[in-house]
């Protein structure tokens, strides 16, 4: 199985992220610091106990809440308005979920991200930009794989409607193709 980027990109990409999560340490470690020179290092020690105890009781919630949301959409009819509603709930889930972690981790900035994550207004604008990104790149993947994309919903009507029982003949020639890929099987 091949590797979805070539090694010297991903090393690249390795290396810019290490290099951007040190840097947000040293921030962190920073303003952790300064925030202690002004309240003192017991204020600072209990705000970072309170928020981790908040970042748990907010991912039990979420866990409770994605695990809803995905048990409602695999129940609801493809193209529908619960369908968008269920999607929506999963996206909510998730970024709640991120929210409880990113305050779970002790840091100031990764509270300011958290509270985005959580506040509805600022977490539905991320989901909607998340959709928005997650949809490019899985329409460029399905190019860059000689696919083709169609805009909306493909499965359309009941997917439980008019079964035809029938038989699938091969005609000998041996020019069956895989779908999408055009090479044969």
């Amino acid at each position: 199985m091949s590797s979805p980027l070539p090694v010297r990109r991903r090393s690249r990409w390795v290396a810019v992220v290490s290099v951007l999560v040190l840097l947000l340490l040293v921030v962190e470690v920073w303003l952790l610091v300064q925030l202690a020179d002004l309240v003192g290092a017991l204020g600072v020690a209990v705000l970072l106990a309170v928020e981790t105890l908040a970042g748990v009781a907010v991912l039990r919630r979420a866990g409770r809440r994605a695990l809803d949301a995905l048990r409602r959409t695999g129940l609801v009819q493809p193209g529908s308005a619960a369908e968008r509603r269920s999607g929506e709930g999963v996206g909510d889930a998730l970024l709640t979920g991120a929210g409880g972690a990113l305050l779970v981790l002790p840091g100031l900035l990764s509270d300011v991200v958290a509270l985005l994550c959580l506040f509805p207004p600022t977490r539905t604008l991320l989901r909607r930009a998340g959709a928005r990104w997650l949809q490019r790149r899985v329409r460029s993947a399905v190019l860059r794989a000689g696919g083709t994309t169609v805009p909306g919903t493909v499965v359309r009507g009941d997917p439980y409607g008019d079964v035809v029982d029938g038989e699938v003949l091969d005609d000998g020639d041996g020019d069956r193709r895989q779908l999408g890929g055009g090479r044969p099987l």
